[in-house]
C-alpha cells in the first residue's frame, strides 16, 4: 500500500474556511483508500525525513513552499511549488502577460505610491495584489477613480503593499473547478442556464491552468455577450465545496494516474 501526504492549508490563508478547505483533502484520503492508497493528512512537518509516493500541497506559506521545493524534485507534488506560488496573484498577472490565456488588462499598483495614476483605470476591480482574496474586503469594485483611491488607501492602512487593478468585464459570472486533464469540470452560475458550451468554458479554464502549472484549480470566468469566456480569477486546491464528493473521487483516480505513468500534466488529454 503505498502511502501519501497532504498537507492544509495554512488557516492564516484560510481565514473563516479551514474546515471548508480541509474538507476536499480529507474527502480525497477516503477516495484514495479506496484505491488501495493511504493519504496521511497535517501540516507540513509531515515531509521531515519522509519520502512520501506524492504530496497533495494545498498550503501556500513561503516556508512551506520552501519545503516542497526539496520535495519535488522526487516527488510529485500536487500542485507543484511554483504552480502555488503562480497563484499569488502579482505572479498571475505576470505569467499571463502576452499569453493567449483570455485575461483582461491588469496593472500592478502599490497601494501607497500616488493613487492618481491609476484613476485612467476605474471602473475596475481593485484586488489584493499577494495572494487571493481572503476576506470580502479584498476584492473590490471600484465604478469612480475615488473608489480606486479609496481602495488603495484601504489595503494600505491593512498592510497590504501590493494591488491589481483589473479591468471589469462586463457578462455573466461563472465558477468553475476542474482537474487539468480534463476528467472533472464543473461549472456554476447564478444565472438561468451557463452562458456558453461547456468545451469552450473549459477551454479558457486550463489555458490559464496550464499556463500558471496547476493541476488541481478553481476560478472565475465572466461570458461576456458575445459568450466569449475571460479568465479574471484562478486558484489552487479551491474547497469544492459545490461538488466536493465527485471532486475527491476524479482527483483520488487522477493521483493515481500520475503515480503510475509519471506524465508531466500539462501533456496529458482534454476534456471532451
Amino acid at each position: 500500500m503505498s502511502n501519501l501526504v497532504g498537507v492544509f492549508r495554512e488557516p492564516e490563508f484560510s481565514p473563516g474556511r479551514v474546515d471548508d478547505d480541509a474538507a476536499i483533502l480529507e474527502r480525497t484520503r477516503e477516495a484514495l483508500a479506496d484505491r488501495g492508497l493511504t493519504l496521511t493528512l497535517g501540516n507540513i512537518d509531515l515531509l521531515t525525513g519522509k519520502t512520501p509516493a506524492a504530496v497533495l500541497a494545498m498550503c501556500q506559506s513561503r516556508a512551506s513552499l520552501a519545503a516542497l521545493d526539496r520535495c519535488a524534485s522526487t516527488t510529485p507534488v500536487i500542485n507543484a511549488p511554483d504552480a502555488i506560488r503562480g497563484c499569488y496573484r502579482h505572479e498571475t498577472v505576470r505569467k499571463l502577460a502576452n499569453t493567449a490565456v483570455p485575461f483582461p488588462l491588469t496593472r500592478l499598483v502599490s497601494t501607497t505610491h500616488d493613487s492618481t495614476q491609476s484613476a485612467d483605470v476605474a471602473p475596475c476591480w481593485v484586488k489584493r495584489g499577494d495572494v487571493h482574496a481572503m476576506t470580502a474586503d479584498d476584492v473590490v469594485f471600484a465604478e469612480t477613480a475615488a473608489d480606486v483611491r479609496a481602495a488603495l488607501t484601504d489595503f494600505s492602512d491593512r498592510g497590504i503593499a501590493r494591488a491589481a487593478l483589473q479591468a471589469h468585464v462586463a457578462g455573466v459570472v461563472v465558477k468553475f473547478y476542474g482537474v487539468v486533464d480534463g476528467r472533472f469540470f464543473r461549472c456554476f452560475t447564478q444565472a438561468a442556464e451557463v452562458p456558453a458550451p461547456i468545451p469552450r468554458l473549459w477551454d479558457a479554464a486550463r489555458s490559464g491552468a496550464v499556463a500558471l502549472g496547476l493541476e488541481v484549480f478553481g476560478g472565475d470566468l465572466v461570458v461576456t455577450d458575445d459568450g466569449q469566456p475571460v479568465l479574471v480569477d484562478i486558484n489552487d486546491w479551491p474547497s469544492f465545496a459545490r461538488c466536493r464528493d465527485e471532486a475527491a473521487d476524479a482527483i483520488a483516480s487522477y493521483v493515481v494516474d500520475r503515480l503510475i505513468t509519471k506524465a508531466s500534466p500539462q501533456h496529458q488529454g482534454q476534456h471532451g
